[in-house]
């Protein structure tokens, strides 16, 4: 199926895949504008292991468990996964993440014609550094480059 036979909307009860992608009736739906933690992913806090990558998932779960989720698709990443603004009512579920710290704004990536604020994000991203909330408490690598290392690592 192509890009244009694909819905413009997804919407439903959604399962948590990992901090940044979901699934809506059995599709893939990668949250747009953020990059969480990998579910392997560890890093350091207060001078012990911190799996940023479950609590993340965990964070997500919460928020969307047995809520009705709906995706605004604005492009198809590299992998073929929809990408995609999510909502809980009016609440950006990306932005959400962004601001308690479990996702950074990932930006760059977003077509042309996207419907987020980069300005929202930004600034939720500030804020959350700023009050060190979540990954920005501890020492962690960041999710892209974290994916980077691991894929350089296979044979």
């Amino acid at each position: 199926m192509d890009a244009a036979a694909e819905p413009s909307a997804w919407s439903g009860q959604a399962r948590v895949i990992d901090g940044d992608t979901i699934s809506i009736r059995q599709q893939r739906i990668r949250i747009a504008a953020i990059d969480a933690c990998e579910l392997d992913q560890t890093g350091l806090k207060d001078g012990q292991t911190w799996r940023c990558g479950v609590i993340a998932r965990s964070y997500l779960r919460k928020m969307i468990d047995g809520q009705h989720v709906r995706c605004d698709i604005i492009d198809q990443d590299r992998y073929r996964r929809l990408v995609g603004q999510c909502f809980i009512g009016d609440t950006d579920v990306g932005l959400a993440m962004v601001d308690a710290g479990l996702a950074e704004a990932m930006l760059r990536y977003l077509p042309s014609s996207h419907p987020v604020s980069l300005v929202e994000y930004g600034e939720a991203e500030n804020r959350a550094r700023g009050d060190g909330l979540g990954i920005w408490s501890a020492e962690i690598e960041s999710p892209h480059l974290y994916r980077r290392a691991k894929s350089s690592k296979i044979p």
